[in-house]
Order: C-alpha cells, then structure tokens, then sequence
C-alpha cells in the first residue's frame, strides 16, 4: 500500500512537534526553563524593546491568526496547544525556531526579524523534496511574538505521491507564541 503525501505531511509535521515536545531543555539552573534574563530583541539589554529569553526556552503556540493557505497540507492547526523549542542567542541577535530551527533563524532587531531555513527533506527513505522556510517574526511583547511561516516544497521525487500539481506547493500560515509556563528545565510540555 503507497503512503499518500498528504499522510506523509501529517506525520512530518506530527513527528517534528513530537520531538519538539521533549527536545527542548534550558541551560539555566534557575526555575524558568533557561530563562537567565530577558535581552532586548534587538540584541541590546535595556534598549527600550522588548525582551525575549536567553538560550534555549519552549513557547506555546497560542493559536492560528488569520486563515491559513495549506496547499502543501501540512495541518498547521494541528500543533496549537503544543509548545516549540525556541533559541535566542542575546549576543548575535539570532532567534531559531522550531526544532534545529526548522522554521528558521536570523537576526531580530527592534522587535522584527525574518528568519530563513532551506532544506532537504526525506520522508519514508525514498520520497524527498526541497523546502524553503521563510519566517517572518514580530515581538509583539516580552517573551511573545508572531510568526508568519512561507513554506514553500519543490523538487519532488518520483517515489513521493502523490506529487503536488505542478510539482510544488505552498503553504502559509502565522501563529501567535508565548514563552511557555508549562515547562520544566529538561523539556517542552
């Protein structure tokens, strides 16, 4: 029996929310989950902005603003109520998010920032395609922001199927995040 790539999508999509639920722990010995002090968002402590925490924390996904466009049938609602693994690195100014960063890094400067990630994904050891995650961050307040995800898929192999009309697809979403209070130090809740 073939896997449809719309099950495949599914299960990505729940497997990386899965690894990002026990794969996020905190450096910091204190009761925050790593949150060892709050730097401003764009890079400087005390400049007016807001703060996100230091080093590696989990933020919940709150919800899905707006309406989603899923061309690549990702099942972007389906990770609400789960929490992200986010890293913040206060002296580079660059926000990874997601597990390895899978929705992108790059530099956040007064409250915004666009985060990049390409990829090579394979799926089932022979269906594989290219991505390309664009993300574009807003702090909207301290240890909360926006994130407005392009995914982009191309480049499929034969064995992937079915194969998306043209041979690629587009999904975009955006979904609102809080530094999470359910977390310990050695995991995302």
């Amino acid at each position: 029996m073939k896997t449809s790539f719309k099950s495949i999508q599914i299960v990505s999509l729940v497997l990386a929310s899965a690894a990002a639920l026990v794969g996020c722990s905190g450096a910091s010995s204190s009761a925050d989950a790593g949150d060892s002090g709050t730097a401003g968002s764009d890079g400087a402590a005390g400049s007016g902005a807001f703060g996100l925490s230091k080093g590696d924390t989990c933020f919940d996904v709150l919800s899905v603003e707006g309406t989603p466009t899923d061309g690549c049938e990702i099942g972007v609602a389906t990770v609400v109520g789960t929490a992200l693994p986010v890293n913040y690195n206060d002296a580079t100014g660059i926000l990874k998010v997601g597990t390895d960063g899978s929705l992108g890094g790059g530099a956040i400067s007064f409250n915004l920032g666009t985060l990049t990630r390409p990829d090579s994904v394979v799926m089932d050891g022979t269906c594989n395609w290219h991505q390309m995650d664009t993300s574009m961050v807003t702090v909207t307040a301290t240890n909360e922001f926006t994130i407005a995800v392009t995914e982009n898929q191309s480049m499929f192999a034969a064995a992937c199927t079915p194969i998306p009309t043209g041979g690629m697809c587009t999904s975009t979403w955006t979904w609102k995040m809080k530094k999470s209070t359910k977390t310990t130090a050695t995991m995302c809740k």
